[in-house]
């Protein structure tokens, strides 16, 4: 037996997804990738590793995002026989046609990168069906052919609501309750619930907006030199991450239910952030609650 590990690098493209790891297996297989029998070893998410044991039999090591796209946006390491432990590492990378696939650092083999090739133009044929497909869907069902106009879309999750646009469709939440994407506009949002009395006897109720705030701020590394600031009658503060070598800014908006506190994420690259400074805003004056707290 040798040790297989793999490190997924942290990178914000698809940084709320699970990949899965696979390996060649003909005995014991349970899905099939690219005419390939493989079997799961494990889940991968953003900046994580893992390590288990393999045979040193030669195997390929597949990495897909799901199983419905998986013949097509997948990146696979040719591993050969040996006893030796194996180190490999990858990220995701940017490229909607093809699912923004995880790749393989350093590979040279072109039967991989051939693969890359194909899966790449395939995903490609895909998304172009896909569009194709909606606007036939949108000229059926719109008789005003108003196919591109922008509407208000209101978004609920966990007794929250936030009203966007159609531009934003909800995704995988990952840590969040909810997370909202958009393909057109360069932004995200996301939300989170912090309910009362998360310890015994412990009641928070009376915890002021501005005290909560601040709290959240002095509790985060990444936030300690932000501000509490206003928006007419909101709170919220600003801090920067880095992803993928790009500085992305996080403007927080808080809120307080009947039986929570909220924070409202609004995500977008640093150089954004005066393009889209107004709209967030507005749609950060939108958000209501179920039972809301006056």
């Amino acid at each position: 037996m040798r040790n297989l590990t793999i490190q997924r690098t942290k990178s914000f493209v698809g940084c709320l997804m699970k990949v899965q790891v696979y390996i060649e297996d003909h005995e014991r297989f349970d899905t099939v990738i690219n005419e390939v029998p493989c079997r799961k070893l494990f889940d991968l998410k953003n900046g994580e590793a893992k390590s288990l044991h393999i045979s040193e039999e030669a195997a390929k090591i597949f990495v897909i995002m799901d199983q419905a796209s998986k013949n097509y946006c997948n990146d696979y390491y040719n591993l050969p026989a040996g006893t030796e432990d194996v180190s490999l590492t990858g990220r995701n990378h940017y490229n909607p046609g093809a699912g923004n696939p995880f790749r393989f650092d350093g590979v040279t083999d072109e039967d991989v990168l051939a693969n890359r090739k194909k899966g790449g133009k395939k995903g490609l044929w895909i998304l172009i069906a896909a569009l194709i497909l909606g606007v036939v869907i949108g000229l059926v069902s719109n008789l005003d052919f108003n196919l591109f106009a922008v509407k208000e879309k209101a978004f609920t999750k966990d007794g929250l609501t936030l009203t966007l646009t159609n531009q934003f469709k909800d995704v995988d939440p990952g840590n969040y309750v909810a997370f909202y994407e958009s393909e057109t506009l360069e932004i995200m949002v996301g939300t989170f619930r912090d309910p009362y009395g998360q310890k015994p006897g412990e009641s928070v109720a009376d915890v002021t907006l501005e005290e909560y705030g601040w709290g959240l701020i002095k509790t985060n590394a990444e936030t300690a030199r932000s501000q509490l600031e206003k928006d007419g009658d909101l709170y919220y503060y600003v801090f920067d991450e880095i992803f993928d070598r790009k500085y992305f800014t996080y403007i927080t908006y808080i809120y307080k239910s009947d039986d929570a506190f909220w924070y409202v994420d609004f995500i977008t690259e640093k150089d954004n952030v005066e393009e889209y400074r107004d709209e967030i805003s507005q749609w950060a004056h939108t958000v209501t609650f179920e039972g809301a707290a006056q």
